[in-house]
């Protein structure tokens, strides 16, 4: 399976997603975390920003998978690989959180578990902004410096 994500054309994937993912992914965690944090606009706006992270989760998978199959035929920078193993799985607890808090709303569950799914999100949110920073910083550091951060 790594074929298919080791090249676009003549040109590594890899690089071309990596791009899609570190800008996309955490604008929409910004989006999310603004509208948790807003009631007013937590009613209209979360599932739509709960959605939009969702919509940006393809895009770290394939960034992941093609920095795999890249690693395969090239180096492996190992602190970047390791940080980027991580990501994936913390975007998927944004989502689970995230739909969790607006299902709580929904369904009128208790205040107190709501303000603990919502505190949740917002943290795991920053966690995940953060993590992808990590992730960026090290590839383009092992990529223009030959040296791994």
């Amino acid at each position: 399976m790594d074929e298919y994500f080791l090249a676009l054309g003549d040109l590594p994937l890899h690089p071309l997603a990596v791009h899609f993912a570190v800008a996309l992914f955490p604008v929409a965690l910004v989006f999310l975390i603004f509208v948790t944090v807003s009631a007013k606009f937590r009613e209209r706006l979360l599932l739509t920003a709960i959605i939009a992270a969702a919509a940006t989760v393809p895009f770290i998978f394939v960034a992941q998978q093609s920095g795999e199959a890249l690693s395969d035929v090239m180096y492996e920078p190992e602190p970047h690989s390791e940080y980027g193993e991580m990501l994936l799985p913390l975007a998927i607890w944004v989502l689970l959180i995230g739909f969790a808090f607006w299902f709580s709303l929904k369904k009128s569950w208790p205040k107190l578990l709501s303000q603990i799914l919502g505190f949740g999100l917002i943290s795991i949110s920053i966690a995940a902004i953060a993590m992808t920073v990590v992730v960026g910083h090290s590839g383009a550091a092992a990529t223009w410096t030959g040296v791994d951060p």
